[in-house]
């Protein structure tokens, strides 16, 4: 202001805070805005016509009155400024002290003007000059007028402040419902795109960090750094705590590395509801998001159980009509075979062809299994000696490929009811599968167990794995990774269909390079009722 004041001390409220600035004519300096304290109460005039009680004025007069002449002596205006003018030079300072900081100045002359912010905050002005008699009643009149001048300045500035503040905080719940409509992201990249629209929300964006957490996953906002303030709420789905969002400020400038000197508690009240606002929009996005997924996964299984069951029709159909003629030709080249003077050449091709329908009518058993065309004899069966059995026979072959072979068997094995044959030919299947994919050697498990009521036969193995975009597709007829000659795609097929046909479920835990491991959950006998299968499921 345009006066030879020789000292102007501010003072100002904002909400729970009170402020103070300092600036001195002579030596010339600014001393920055800190922040000092000031405890609130109601503004009350007092009965001696005082500054009304409670109020700023009333809070710092004690460090404000110049040797206490403030309040004995000074004139005061119908706004409730103050002044006093010091009759006789004293050679004496005047030291006043807040906030761990002082000034000193040698005073004849001081002027003390309030004025009002808005309806919750207020203001003091002081003014200082060495001049004796400075001060006049026209002269803090005037300086009444700017007071509340930069009071009106002050409140708008705050209004287009927090006028601000609310349009990023509505900015960034706009954008996280826009991220949460794009059906096509996957709940991680939803997440991933909704913590980088956190830190522009907030007061100090550029030494904002934003942090995300939901069970074992953690999305972080880029150039994250974990700063000494933090603003967080949790993040709860169904009444159970999932995991957490929080906003950082850092402590020091990443351009200058310079330490920021914030205050203690540096978040605004709207900050603590949009955490809030932000973090329940979060539950609904992650529970929608699960929905939407299980939805998906429970629409795939009827897709695959309707794919399956059509192919199943069109395999016995095919089956069927193929099985006649197929067994006429075996029979007619075993007869052929078998007649004499055959030359050598005509020998061999009779035999290729044998070959051949035998490989066939194999094909055509299996799509029978496949489609539930042949009959079954149920009984009780004991998976343990199943697999026993079984392993006689094939752990000469597991030795000779390099493969050291594991029995995990369950002791007390409840029974099952089942077809033994077709439940050996799945133990076969699936061990065969395990040989073919370790061609270098590795180790095979065969085992049983029991959980939730079922008999649960697993076979693991160390060999190359399935491919994750493979792993929905192995059960379907004639699908196989392997080369040519080496398999025809149905023997998973066959282990589904019998799966189902014994109202059992089978699960596929599979990790390229470093194996797979079946289990096949079928009944109990205490828990079959003769109910037709379950529809078999993957995981």
């Amino acid at each position: 202001c345009s006066t030879r004041a020789d000292v102007l001390d501010l003072w100002f409220e904002d909400g729970e805070q009170c402020y103070r600035w300092q600036a001195v004519v002579k030596p010339r300096s600014a001393h920055r805005l800190k922040s000092v304290a000031a405890d609130h109460g109601r503004r009350e005039r007092n009965r001696e016509g005082g500054p009304p009680a409670g109020s700023l004025l009333e809070r710092i007069l004690p460090l404000l009155d110049h040797g206490g002449r403030i309040a004995a002596q000074a004139e005061q205006t119908n706004g409730g400024s103050r002044w006093v003018n010091v009759p006789e030079r004293e050679d004496r300072g005047d030291e006043r002290k807040t906030g761990g900081d002082a000034f000193r100045c040698l005073s004849r002359s001081v002027a003390i003007i309030p004025f009002e912010i808005d309806g919750r905050n207020e203001g003091v002005l002081r003014f200082d000059s060495t001049e004796p008699g400075f001060f006049s009643r026209k002269l803090v009149e005037s300086y009444e007028n700017l007071a509340q001048s930069l009071g009106a300045a002050m409140a708008n500035r705050r209004a287009q402040a927090a006028l601000n503040e609310r349009i990023k905080e509505l900015t960034c719940m706009y954008r996280i419902a826009q991220i949460a409509s794009e059906s096509n992201l996957s709940l991680g990249d939803t997440l991933s795109e909704i913590v980088e629209f956190l830190p522009p929300a907030w007061q100090h964006p550029e030494i904002a960090s934003a942090r995300i957490i939901l069970d074992e996953q953690t999305f972080r906002s880029r150039g994250f750094e974990e700063g000494p303030y933090r603003l967080g709420a949790d993040i709860v789905i169904h009444g159970i705590r999932r995991g957490r969002v929080d906003v950082f400020y850092t402590d020091r400038d990443s351009d200058s590395g310079k330490t920021l000197l914030l205050e203690e508690n540096p978040f605004l009240e709207e900050e603590r509801h949009l955490i809030q606002g932000v973090a329940r929009e979060l539950s609904s996005i992650i529970e929608h998001k699960h929905a939407e997924e299980e939805k998906a996964r429970l629409l795939e299984q009827v897709r695959h159980a309707d794919r399956l069951a059509t192919i199943g029709q069109l395999a016995a159909g095919v089956a069927h009509e193929l099985n006649e003629p197929l067994g006429n030709i075996l029979g007619f080249a075993q007869l052929a075979n078998k007649s004499p003077g055959l030359t050598g050449s005509l020998r061999s091709d009779i035999e290729k062809i044998i070959s051949a329908s035998l490989y066939a009518r194999e094909i055509i058993r299996k799509m029978m299994f496949f489609s539930r065309q042949t009959p079954s004899r149920k009984m009780e069966v004991n998976l343990n000696k199943l697999v026993e059995d079984g392993l006689l026979f094939l752990e000469s072959r597991c030795t000779k490929a390099g493969i050291t072979v594991e029995r995990r068997l369950e002791r007390d094995l409840p029974v099952v009811l089942g077809d033994p044959a077709q439940l050996q030919q799945v133990l076969v299947n699936l061990v065969v599968n395990s040989i073919q994919a370790m061609p270098d050697g590795g180790k095979l498990t065969v085992g049983t167990t029991t959980r939730d009521g079922a008999v649960i036969l697993f076979i693991e193995d160390t060999g190359v794995g399935i491919a994750p975009e493979n792993l929905k597709s192995v059960f379907m007829p004639f699908f196989t990774t392997k080369d040519v000659g080496r398999g025809t795609g149905l023997g998973l097929s066959v282990v589904h269909g019998i799966v189902n046909s014994h109202g059992g479920s089978i699960k596929i835990n599979s990790a390229v390079g470093e194996g797979t491991c079946f289990e096949i959950h079928l009944p109990s006998m205490a828990e079959t009722s003769g109910e037709g299968g379950r529809d078999g499921e993957q995981g």
